[in-house]
Parts: structure tokens; sequence; C-alpha cells
């Protein structure tokens, strides 16, 4: 991967980290009954899985690659 790509990588992932932390704990912290509102869980469930569809996006064809040497 470029050095481009990797800094769009980064900031893409500093990007979910923010919503995580906006959605995992500064919402709970600041709006009162916040889990039991109907949008609570949706919103920290897709914050959960950004990471992991980040890594896929990024790190998948690089993994892929690497294996067929």
């Amino acid at each position: 991967m470029e050095k481009k790509e990797n800094d769009v990588a980064f900031w893409i992932m500093m990007i979910i980290l923010a919503y995580m932390l906006i959605a995992c704990v500064i919402c709970p912290i600041a709006i009162a009954g916040f889990s039991k509102q109907p949008y609570a869980l949706p919103m920290m469930a897709i914050a959960l899985l950004l990471p992991f569809i980040h890594f896929a996006i990024f790190a998948g064809p690089q993994i892929f690659k690497g294996g067929k040497k």
C-alpha cells in the first residue's frame, strides 16, 4: 500500500474511533436513559462493527496478496 493510502486508512480509523467514543462513552454518560432509547443499540452496534469493516477493506487485500506468494 502506498503512503497516501496508509494516510487515508489512518484518518478513516481516527474518525471511526471518534464515533466509537461518542456512541459508546459520551452518549451514555450525557443522555439520561440512553440505553432505553430505540436508537441506542443500533448506534452502538454500528460503532463496534466499523473497526472490523475497516480491517476487511484495508487489510484484507494485503493478507490475500501475501498468501499467494
